[in-house]
């Protein structure tokens, strides 16, 4: 019998079993117990399909490892969010449904979060970062006939000059773009600020060509109503409510981000989709 023992202990089978029993046990013994409800696991398959959804919504490109970072964080906010969900029964009488349940539960959060009226100080600082958004901007009304290729410059002078005759093929027309009271900042990065500065300082109803970041055009003013600053007076509440949204919201990630610390959360960090 000893022998057969000895004999036992010496094959490579049993080695590895009694090899792989001592790991098992060591980890068990350093790894705390954690409930299932209480695991948040970032696995390969998770960080693969964060990569999928933002390839689809960038027309295939990869996600940067800063870009990656932000996205998986976003999914642990929100799968904490669900955890809490599901904890305080919020599924009960409604259909299981990820994103409703995990909705009401952020409708919890961020209604029970309290935020103190902003100071003049923070209400000014505030604005005047975002000032862009309220301040009313340069309106531009416009006509444009495009002209691209090599000849383009001396087409458009030709049409110029059959416009102003008063014989323009009928081609021309169908093909001139229409642009009316359009803000003047959105029309500098399709046509260029040469370009938008050359129509707002030209004079309206006169037909001229001139050239673009795009291409050369016929163009023709009708309208430039300047815009103006906006002082916070003037919209001091919708500044304030927008004030406080953002803060609530600022609030609300924070006390998720508490809730988070009941959780353990486990990241692989392996590449996915070919990113560190």
């Amino acid at each position: 019998m000893p022998g057969f023992l000895r004999r036992l202990v010496r094959e490579p089978l049993v080695q590895f079993m009694v090899l792989g029993a001592v790991i098992f046990a060591v980890h068990a013994a350093t790894t705390p117990s954690v409930s299932k409800e209480r695991l948040i696991e970032v696995t390969p398959a998770v960080r693969q399909s964060i990569v999928d959804a933002f390839k689809a919504s960038h027309e295939g490109r990869e996600p940067g490892a800063d870009e990656l970072a932000k996205l998986v964080d976003l999914w642990l906010l929100n799968e904490i969010t669900f955890r809490e969900a599901l904890a305080q029964g919020l599924d009960k009488g409604d259909e299981m449904i990820r994103d409703r349940i995990t909705h009401k539960m952020r409708l919890l959060i961020f209604n029970g979060v309290d935020v103190n009226e902003p100071t003049r100080a923070e209400l000014s600082a505030w604005y005047e970062k975002r000032r862009a958004a309220y301040d009313i901007p340069d309106l531009v009304s416009f006509i444009a006939v495009p002209f691209t290729g090599a000849d383009a410059e001396a087409q458009s002078r030709a049409v110029l000059d059959e416009i102003r005759a008063g014989t323009e093929p009928e081609d021309v027309q169908l093909r001139a773009l229409i642009f009316g009271q359009r803000p003047r900042q959105t029309l500098e990065p399709s046509f260029g600020k040469a370009f938008v500065d050359q129509i707002v300082a030209g004079p309206s109803g006169e037909w001229r060509v001139l050239s673009s970041d795009a291409g050369w055009y016929v163009v023709r003013l009708d309208s430039f109503v300047p815009g103006r600053r906006v002082e916070l007076d003037e919209v001091s509440s919708q500044v304030a409510q927008a004030w406080k949204d953002e803060r609530r919201r600022v609030l609300a990630i924070a006390a998720t981000r508490d809730l988070g610390k009941a959780y353990v959360i486990r990241r692989d960090d392996a590449p996915a989709g070919g990113n560190p």
